[in-house]
């Protein structure tokens, strides 16, 4: 690594080095001043990175070493700009091992590190997973200047698991746009497009990286004692009292709606974990029935009071064999009584989607034919409530089934 010394014009053989090729007039003393090249050359600011001082530019890059010479002597002469002796090495590609790739992100040479696998003052505003080895110049410079450090939280290349979470890898339409776009996850990090169960464990590098960062949440960690929390999408999140209707206590906000059910997850995991609320032992708001935390909901389903439970948040052999999301909190009657006759049970997870992941398994969804019947169908697993027999077209399609037998210790992933 050249130093700044090095840039010296002395008897050495550095002169040869660095006065190739410049004019006469641009040589004072021992310094090199170049030529003025530089798109910025001649607005009274140098932007040459080999000096600092009150007169340098805001945004500096290594393509302007030796182009901004008109400012950079006149500043010099002034006394308000002096030879920097912080190193650097224009021509640095790899930085303790990391390859810093090309210049060919949109903001690339504006003096400011767009890559997020840096963190530190040199770093643009918003940092992006799109310019991940697509900003050689800005990075090198600042890792080179002191400016930038690796990240401490910076995916490996190859790492898939962390915190006991698949994140799957990178094969999805919407992988490496720095959004999340995995439905397993939630939070201000998420894509924007419409999510789907195609892109669950698709997205890894964008999932990961906003997940260490605290982006984006996995939903299996909103699950405590059996109730999934959900997100902070009510408009009172956040503001330190709970204000799902399913719980009860001194933790409760003054008015908790039907519209905070399963949306104001921060709070109410906080309070829940402190002792400060309960499942409300019952509620019924104008029809809408809530017992012992259960949420059962309305009879606004067309199969409501038909004798089976359509509700997917049950199980049991008192529901219906098409129960699903569509029919989740509007078979009210139906399921209230299978429940206290003891036909049906709470699901070991209300599912707001179709795709149920825990503890980092993905037990996807209930479309098998068989399920919902007691037994685990998927031949991923193993144990004592596996059904006899076993085919790979039920392989993430017996979720209820299957993961209450995994939460009552009855299978476990092969």
């Amino acid at each position: 690594m050249k130093t700044l010394s090095a840039l010296l014009l002395g008897a050495s053989a550095t002169l040869a080095i660095l006065c190739a090729p410049i004019h006469a007039q641009d040589i004072d003393a021992d310094i090199a001043f170049g030529d003025d090249s530089s798109s910025w050359a001649n607005d009274a600011e140098c932007d040459d990175p080999r000096f600092e001082g009150e007169g340098m530019a805001g945004n500096l890059n290594q393509d302007d070493i030796l182009k901004d010479a008109t400012d950079c002597k006149a500043l010099f002469d002034a006394g308000k700009i002096q030879l920097s002796d912080k190193q650097y090495d224009p021509s640095l590609t790899i930085v303790n091992g990391t390859d810093l790739g090309d210049n060919s992100h949109r903001w690339a040479n504006d003096g400011q590190c767009d890559d997020a696998r840096f963190e530190g003052e040199g770093m643009a505003t918003t940092p992006s997973i799109q310019a991940i080895e697509k900003d050689r110049n800005d990075c090198s410079y600042g890792f080179q200047t002191g400016a930038l450090t690796l990240a401490s939280n910076l995916p490996d290349p190859v790492e898939t698991e962390f915190d006991g979470i698949d994140f799957g890898h990178d094969k999805g339409d919407y992988a490496n746009d720095g959004e999340c776009d995995d439905p397993r996850f939630s939070g201000p990090g998420m894509g924007s497009v419409a999510l789907s169960g195609a892109n669950i464990g698709n997205d890894r590098l964008d999932c990961l990286t906003l997940y260490k960062a605290e982006r984006v949440v996995f939903k299996a960690n909103l699950i405590i004692d059996g109730y999934f929390f959900g997100d902070d999408d009510n408009l009172y999140a956040k503001d330190g009292e709970c204000d799902d209707p399913r719980f009860q206590g001194h933790g409760m906000g003054p008015k908790p709606t039907i519209s905070g059910i399963e949306h104001d997850a921060s709070d109410c995991m906080a309070k829940w974990r402190a002792g400060d609320i309960e499942p409300v032992t019952h509620m019924d708001v104008n029809g809408f029935l809530i017992v012992d935390g259960v949420v059962f909901g309305n009879d606004s389903s067309n199969y409501a009071n038909d004798g089976e439970c359509d509700d997917p948040g049950f199980t049991g052999r008192g529901v219906a064999d098409n129960s699903n999301t569509e029919h989740a909190g509007k078979d009210k009657s139906d399921c209230l009584a299978g429940f206290q006759s003891g036909n049906i049970k709470r699901a070991p997870v209300i599912p707001v989607e179709r795709s149920i992941t825990v503890d980092g398994i993905r037990f996807g969804d209930d479309d098998s034919q068989l399920s919902r019947d007691g037994e685990c169908d998927d031949p991923r697993f193993t144990g004592s409530a596996m059904a006899t027999n076993l085919h790979n077209e039920d392989i993430g399609h017996d979720a209820i089934d299957c993961l209450s037998a995994y939460q009552n210790g009855k299978i476990v992933p092969k």
